[in-house]
C-alpha cells in the first residue's frame, strides 16, 4: 500500500495509501427475513440480475434455445457466470477489466507519444540505390 512518485527520472518520495482500507465491499447476509445460505456481496448480485436478464432475453436465440432444462438455463449460467466475473482475475484485474483494457488496445493508436498518436505522412523514398563492393586484403608476415 505505497504510492511512488517519480520526479525527472528520480525517486522522490514514497507516501503510504490506506486508501483500500475504506474501499470494504458491502456484504448482504439476509433480504426482508430470509437469511441467505451464504453471503452475497453486491457486486456479485449485480452479475448474477445482469446474466440472468440476458439470459431471459436471448434464451430463445442459440445455443441458450439448445439448453432444455430451465434449472440449468436460468440458475446454473448466471451462478457460474457470477462466480467467474467474481472471482477469477487475468493479470491481477477481474475479466470485465481485463477485456476492457483488451478492447481499447486494439482500437488505440500503436504509434504514440507522450500518450498523443503520431499520424505518419506517407513519404515515398526514391533514391537510387548504389551498389559496393568491397574487398578485404589481409596483411601477413
Amino acid at each position: 500500500m505505497q504510492a511512488v512518485f517519480f520526479l525527472k527520472g528520480e525517486l522522490m518520495k514514497k507516501l503510504k495509501s490506506y486508501t483500500r482500507i475504506w474501499s470494504v465491499e458491502k456484504v448482504i447476509y439476509a433480504i426482508n427475513d430470509f437469511r441467505l445460505p451464504f453471503p452475497v456481496t453486491f457486486n456479485q448480485m449485480s452479475w448474477f440480475v445482469l446474466s440472468l436478464l440476458l439470459v431471459m432475453l436471448f434464451g430463445n436465440l442459440p445455443p441458450l434455445s439448445l439448453i432444455n432444462g430451465a434449472l440449468l438455463k436460468y440458475v446454473g449460467i448466471p451462478v457460474g457466470l457470477t462466480w467467474f466475473m467474481s472471482q477469477k482475475t487475468f493479470d491481477g484485474k477481474k475479466p470485465y477489466s481485463f477485456l476492457k483494457s483488451v478492447i481499447t488496445y486494439f482500437f488505440r493508436y500503436k504509434l504514440t507519444y507522450a500518450g498523443k498518436p503520431i499520424k505518419l505522412r506517407q513519404v515515398k523514398m526514391n533514391e537510387n540505390i548504389t551498389a559496393v563492393r568491397s574487398e578485404v586484403h589481409a596483411l601477413s608476415d
